[in-house]
């Protein structure tokens, strides 16, 4: 369970279930309790009177005046019984009907409470008094009929699980309410998260709670920690190739040397070479150019960054007069990392416009994964060329005749996705044939 929500959820509710079940059962003891000392004073009261109506009749034994006795204990089984005992004698109320309720000897001056059942199966509670009266020890036991107030007390405790119920259930509510009060502010932390990795925030906000100020504080200083680098990269990255050109062109200048034509095989290697390091250098550049300057991570925006790519390259093979088909997809944004997607576009139509005669198309296909394609009416490869293109583990690069130029770098980035290269030859425009497929891509729908 990783959610600090839920546990404390679980938590706060098995906290108040435990003290509702603890309150309710506390409440049902104190009621029984209350009760039963009531139902103790009435039977202390009616002891005093029953003790009192006792008297020696001519036959010298125990007697009692019924008349001084409350009305209830000369009625059958009405739940009210008395009994008294001495040495010879037993003397029980009219109630009981020469039954006997179970009791022990009391020596006098001693109080007991015991609990016995007693006719029709009637729960009595009984207290049991020690007296001694006209010279003799009495043992009396007073007990009434528990039912009624067992039943009062069961209708009590049914209105009182029932409230407790609906109490406790508003006590839940108000605590889940509560909580996603308390944890909205964390959630809009977890939307600026999302924002922030589909590139439409730069920085996290610090209005937060005082809990996370910390946590925060750090993400935002590594995001631009990562961005300082990551800029600094690319300058580095153009500022190196820019200074290598002047020592490049001089090195391109030697060949011409006097000294040096003597040695053409001298001469061949170095233009050879020389010319490889123009190739590196011009790519590095351009990705330095296409990549510009933005945020660590941003949506690539295909309608914007593709027709802005498709402009650069039209410009920059002007003198063919390219004709650079765009058909537009109706998912505008891509949850990627738009500087290796204008990176893989941008090798991919460089070198479609390099081979091209006039006509490049370039469209995706969008769904679990994305798909970009870009074809070209150039002389495209040989089979024997596909197939060592497509070799897996063959290493692709600017020495393969025909194509080649930046297809290690689109290799790179498609790998990166868990996607592939498929290289073949153009079905619509007879030349080559490119489609990148970016598998661990999220297409993100939305309206252009």
């Amino acid at each position: 369970m990783k959610s600090l929500q839920l546990r404390l959820g679980i938590g706060l509710c098995i906290s108040l279930i435990s003290v509702f079940i603890i309150l309710w059962g506390l409440t049902g003891s104190s009621i029984r309790n209350l009760a039963e000392e009531t139902v103790a004073e009435h039977l202390e009261h009616d002891a005093e009177s029953i003790v009192s109506a006792i008297y020696i009749d001519a036959a010298n034994n125990l007697a009692l005046n019924t008349e001084r006795i409350e009305p209830v204990y000369l009625e059958p089984f009405s739940g009210d019984y008395y009994q008294i005992i001495t040495d010879a004698q037993v003397i029980r109320s009219r109630s009981l009907l020469n039954q006997d309720i179970v009791t022990q000897v009391v020596p006098p001056g001693e109080k007991r409470k015991l609990y016995s059942v007693g006719p029709n199966l009637q729960p009595l509670m009984l207290i049991v008094y020690g007296y001694n009266k006209l010279g003799r020890d009495i043992t009396m036991a007073v007990a009434e009929d528990l039912s009624p107030t067992l039943a009062r007390i069961a209708a009590f405790q049914h209105r009182y699980t029932l409230i407790a119920l609906v109490l406790l259930l508003l006590l839940i509510i108000v605590q889940v309410i509560i909580l996603r009060t308390g944890f909205h502010r964390l959630t809009c932390i977890s939307q600026q998260i999302r924002a922030l990795e589909r590139g439409q925030r730069a920085q996290l906000d610090t209005d937060v709670p005082q809990e996370v100020v910390a946590l925060v504080h750090e993400v935002n200083w590594l995001l631009k920690v990562l961005d300082q680098r990551l800029q600094r990269s690319r300058n580095a990255l153009g500022d190196l190739a820019h200074a290598l050109k002047t020592p490049l062109t001089v090195l391109q200048q030697l060949p011409r040397k006097a000294e040096l034509k003597s040695q053409p095989a001298v001469c061949q290697i170095l233009q050879t070479q020389t010319a490889n390091m123009q190739n590196i250098m011009e790519r590095v550049l351009k990705r330095a150019r296409m990549a510009g300057s933005g945020p660590t991570f941003r949506m690539f925006d295909i309608k914007q960054e593709i027709t802005a790519l498709i402009k650069v390259l039209q410009s920059m093979y002007r003198d063919k007069n390219l004709s650079i088909s765009f058909a537009e997809p109706e998912t505008a944004t891509l949850l990627i990392d738009r500087e290796d997607m204008l990176e893989l576009a941008g090798n991919l139509l460089d070198n479609a416009c390099k081979w091209a005669k006039s006509r490049v198309n370039i469209y995706f296909d969008i769904g679990e994964a994305i798909h970009l394609i870009v074809e070209d009416d150039g002389p495209g490869v040989s089979d024997n060329d596909f197939a060592k293109l497509t070799q897996r583990g063959a290493r692709l690069d600017e020495a393969v005749s025909g194509h080649g130029l930046g297809l290690a770098i689109a290799q790179s980035i498609a790998e990166q996705y868990s996607g592939q290269l498929i290289l073949r030859r153009s079905d619509k425009l007879g030349g080559f044939y490119v489609e990148a497929i970016l598998c661990k891509a999220e297409p993100m729908l939305m309206n252009s």
